[in-house]
């Protein structure tokens, strides 16, 4: 997945595969960002910072937590203010674009995170347990919970489209088919 920033392309890149301190990898990366530090979780995003040229200028493999595994998608990341924002496994990451350095990261969902969407100043997470509100800080403002997981069985007439932002309001669907509005103030409605 690319997105062009400023005058560069962000890449993530689904790194399933990769192994730590194997020559076998198809990619290199500069660091290597985990919330222990060493973990060999297998949840793992290379990231890559490109100039206007397409010649990767940083990179990072940045490795997720230990929730369920997840795999780079439209909702696995968010930029603001030079800051990128993933959400891998069941985490938040915040990096800085100058520098591909860690600001913080954050548990934010028992088993999985399925994506992050800006809402106003903060963040709303789509997880697999709960519905949550973090700040830039990675501060969680508020979880909800429903009356099963944030997730419904797919079949041939159903989608997986069960988490909506629209109209300030978040919108979300529980496995036992029961619809949630949420507010921004996180309020169930």
């Amino acid at each position: 997945m690319n997105i062009k920033y400023k005058n560069c392309i962000v890449e993530l890149i689904d790194e399933t595969s990769y192994t730590l301190n194997s020559s076998d990898n198809i990619h290199n990366y500069d660091k290597i960002i985990s919330d222990d530090g060493i973990s060999d979780n297998p949840t793992k995003y290379g990231i890559n910072i490109r100039d206007s040229s397409g010649i990767v200028i940083k990179s990072c493999l940045l490795i997720g937590g230990s929730g369920a595994g997840t795999s780079v998608g439209r909702e696995s990341c968010v930029i603001e203010e030079d800051t990128l924002f993933v959400c891998i496994s069941n985490e938040i990451f915040s990096l800085s674009l100058i520098n591909l350095e860690l600001n913080w990261y954050k548990e934010v969902d028992f088993a999985t995170a399925f994506g992050i969407y800006k809402m106003n100043e903060d963040f709303i997470i789509h997880g697999e347990m709960y519905i949550t509100r973090i700040n830039r800080k990675g501060e969680i403002v508020w979880q909800q919970s429903g009356s099963d997981i944030f997730v419904l069985p797919i079949s041939n007439n159903s989608t997986n489209e069960i988490f909506e932002i629209k109209d300030n309001m978040i919108f979300a669907q529980s496995w036992d088919e029961r619809k949630y509005c949420i507010s921004y103030d996180g309020e169930i409605l």
